[in-house]
Formats: structure tokens, sequence, C-alpha cells
């Protein structure tokens, strides 16, 4: 018996079967999570975000309209409301602090049992690297390297054309080698 599809249950969840909301909510919360956690460096924002990030695919459940993926509607969805939370809390006066690996988790890679001293280290140097890239990059780097195969996708997640999109990926990707370079000339600072 196959699934039934992310679009399919959106739609029961639009005519008003919100108990298919759950079943959205396991398959997706763990990434929308980690994407959060990606752009906000703080596990209880990014957790309090991702409830209301469901919370309000509930109420605009009927605005998916079944032109893309689900999954690419509810990444925009996510980047959206965090990218308003980020801004209200410049506003404010609050900021981000520095990316502390304790406060963050890691990384999930569901080989890594098997791998190495050496890809953990390795590993670590992404993180670290990841955190120190500007929002936008690291949200295109998270967005299009973890969560979507093809640009299409990245594209309707980040609510501009395929070819921005790629251009984005190219932009982020320079900016992350730039930084690897940097660790690389100046280790102390990893």
């Amino acid at each position: 018996m196959q699934a039934v599809s992310d679009e399919q249950l959106i739609s029961w969840v639009a005519d008003g079967d919100s108990s298919c909301l759950g079943t959205l909510f396991e398959r997706h919360h763990r990434g929308i999570y980690q994407f959060c956690l990606q752009l906000t460096r703080n596990p209880a924002l990014a957790e309090d975000l991702t409830q209301e990030i469901f919370i309000r695919v509930l109420r605009k459940a009927g605005s998916f309209r079944g032109e893309g993926c689900f999954k690419a509607w509810l990444y925009n969805v996510a980047r959206n409301l965090t990218f308003d939370e980020l801004r209200k809390n410049k506003r404010r006066g609050i900021t981000v602090p520095e990316a502390d690996a304790e406060n963050l988790g890691h990384m999930v890679d569901e080989r890594s049992a098997e791998q190495s001293a050496g890809d953990k280290q390795r590993l670590d140097q992404l993180e670290t690297a990841l955190a120190r890239l500007p929002e936008a990059a690291r949200e295109v780097i998270w967005l299009g390297r973890f969560e979507f195969e093809g640009y299409d996708e990245l594209a309707q997640a980040l609510g501009c054309k395929p070819g921005a999109a790629r251009v984005r990926m190219h932009r982020a990707m320079n900016q992350l080698n730039d930084i690897f370079k940097a660790m690389e000339v100046n280790p102390a600072h990893v």
C-alpha cells in the first residue's frame, strides 16, 4: 500500500480535516526544526517557531494550490516566519549568539556511527563554517543541500525562479568556500 502524499494530506487539512496535520507534522517537524535552528542558532526559539509554523500551516492550508510540492511550500512558510522573527528580534536589539556546538546539537547523518574520527572533524568544521555564514547564505545551502534535490523545489521554497536559486546557491557556496579557506589559514578561530 502506498502512503498518502503530502499534497493529498494538505488538501484534506484545507477541507477541514485537521487530524491530517499530525501526519504532516510527523513527516516534516525534524527537518523544519533543523532549518529554524540553522537560521536562529537558538534551540528554544527553533522549537517555538516549529510549532508556530505548523499552526500557520493549519490556518493557511487553503492557500496551498498544488502547483508545486507541499514540502517546498512548507519551507517557504517556515522561511517567512523565521525571517520575520529574526527581523523582530533585531529591532528589539536581541542578537543571535555565536554558534555553540553544545547548544545547537549536530547535523544528523544516519551513517555517522560508522564514520571515522576524521569524518567527525570535517562535520564539525562544516557546522562551524555554516554558522559563520550570513543567514541568507546559510538558508540557501541548508535547503539546497539537505532538504531539496533540485533547483525547482529550492526556488519554490525561496520564492524565486530556478535560475535565481542556482545563482544564490553558487554565491553561498563561494562564501562557504571562503570561510573554509580562512579556517585553514587561521585554525585557532575554528
